[in-house]
């Protein structure tokens, strides 16, 4: 039977210079608005699409979207989610 290959020994990590070091500085928190929002268009986004749905469009105004009103509550949620990714 075949033998193996060898593997090359890893080579020792060479030390950093003193000077080079670099600093990780952390992010600081986000502002107190960005979960606020971020729920905030969560809730909006269900509640227009809940009231669409169980209204079936006779809700004042929503007569005149029709089937964009589908669009604005996804919209919502969707605006929702691009601010979560600003929460830290």
């Amino acid at each position: 039977m075949p033998e193996s290959r060898r593997r090359k020994p890893k080579k020792a990590p060479t030390p950093a210079l003193a000077g080079a070091a670099r600093v990780q500085r952390r992010k600081p928190p986000s502002r107190p608005w960005v979960p606020a929002l971020m729920l905030a268009c969560f809730i909006i986004g269900v509640a227009w699409l809940l009231l669409y749905y169980f209204s079936s469009g006779g809700f004042p105004g929503m007569g005149l979207l029709g089937a964009w009103n589908v669009f604005v509550g996804f919209a919502f949620v969707v605006v929702g989610l691009g601010v979560a990714t600003q929460w830290r």
